[in-house]
């Protein structure tokens, strides 16, 4: 239980308020200052929310937008309004106004929690055993915790089984499903619908770019491998665009603003998006990837930009395919891949199945979307002692 005495030592107390036309400034006993403006304290009163769901009841159109305090006091735990319309008052927790505060004192960029990566990552590439995944919670968070830092990991020892996969994803979330299933199986097959169910080679890519959100998580769970060839490859998307990014701002700046169309289409779907291949959030921030070059449609941009679009998605292909980031895996049964859909690329060398073994290569793959991965995340966190950050 934190004294008076210890929320002054860490700051969590205020010097002096000061009540003004539409906001209230808090300095606090740190030095900082912070300012909350009357429409944010009103729609953030404690009453506002649910008590059980903590969902928001208050409907801020109910206030005019000129309430404000008609009078503000604070003690040591708490800071007191008492507001200009409906006779409403307000009792805010300090720690909890300190912790959402918005001004330019608190406002830092917080430590990524990714690290991006080349072929220096096969010295290191984390993994685990299916058996310590599946019975320790503990194990699960540090699993997690991993795959968010670095977009990839391995489980090994698997249950060559088709629910082996379904199994470890659940141990997260429930399944993303689309227009290929909840589940998938990557092998030969003939009059394919897609790249995947060939023995051809295939080059790094985003699965689903298409898609209005292409998957978060990808699973590829390896049931048999005993063709020739077949070697998976993998890249860190992120690691690729932070050098493009470096070396070639112009191109970065056409790919992450200019939109392309993005289409898949069978007999049975056409699913069709717009977007740029790489997104980054207002912050400047890597936010995805969406490269595959057979899912990205006709290019249809203005004249005058065709070229220089062309000539920057060049530049970026060739670093994908540049021998610095990429790395090769033959995966044997029982390994399972998990991967960032939307920042490590994946693709595979061409193969051989054998004529005594007409499925001489069988992966089963699933999603998990990335909310529901970091929500698992964050709550086996606060469980461990050990905040995530969300990017």
């Amino acid at each position: 239980m934190n004294s008076p005495a210890t929320k002054q030592q860490f700051g969590i107390s205020v010097q002096s308020l000061e009540q003004n036309e539409r906001s209230i400034k808090i300095t606090w006993a740190d030095g900082k200052v912070a300012t909350f403006h009357y429409l944010w304290l009103r729609d953030n009163c404690p009453s506002a929310f649910h008590p059980s769901t903590q969902e928001r009841l208050f409907n801020l159109t109910t206030v005019s937008e000129d309430i404000h305090a008609v009078s503000s006091a604070f003690d040591e735990t708490a800071l007191y309004v008492s507001w200009s319309e409906h006779e409403h008052k307000s009792v805010y927790r300090l720690e909890w106004l300190y912790e959402n505060a918005y001004s330019a004192d608190f406002k830092s960029t917080p430590e990524s929690s990714v690290t991006p990566w080349g072929t220096e990552i096969m010295d290191s590439l984390y993994e685990v055993q299916y058996e310590d995944l599946m019975q320790d919670d503990q194990a699960l968070h540090d699993w997690l915790y991993a795959v968010k830092k670095w977009g990839i990991s391995y489980v090994r020892n698997v249950p060559c089984t088709d629910q082996g996969v379904i199994d470890v994803a659940n141990r997260i979330a429930f399944l993303r499903e689309t227009n290929f299933g909840k589940v998938f199986d990557v092998k030969s097959k003939p009059n394919p619908i897609n790249n995947a169910y060939t023995s051809e080679a295939l080059p790094l890519h985003i699965d689903l770019i298409n898609q209005e959100t292409p998957p978060g998580y990808q699973f590829l769970h390896c049931l048999i491998n005993d063709s020739k060839g077949g070697e998976s490859t993998y890249a860190d998307g992120f690691k690729i665009i932070e050098e493009l990014k470096a070396t070639s701002p112009g191109s970065f700046q056409i790919l992450s603003t200019v939109t392309v169309p993005m289409r898949y289409h069978d007999g049975e779907t056409d699913i069709q998006t717009r977007h740029p291949i790489i997104n980054v959030d207002e912050n400047g921030r890597l936010v995805e990837l969406r490269y595959s070059p057979h899912l990205v449609s006709t290019f249809d941009m203005d004249e005058d930009m065709m070229d220089r679009y062309y000539r920057a998605f060049r530049e970026l292909m060739v670093l994908i395919n540049d021998a610095r980031f990429v790395i090769s895996i033959k995966m044997k049964a029982g390994d399972l891949c998990i991967f960032d859909n939307r920042r490590v690329m994946h693709g595979r060398n061409a193969f051989e199945a054998s004529e005594s073994h007409s499925g001489g290569r069988h992966l089963r793959g699933c999603y998990v979307d990335r909310s529901e991965f970091e929500s698992r995340l964050r709550v086996l966190g606060r469980r461990f002692g050990k905040a995530t950050a969300t990017r």
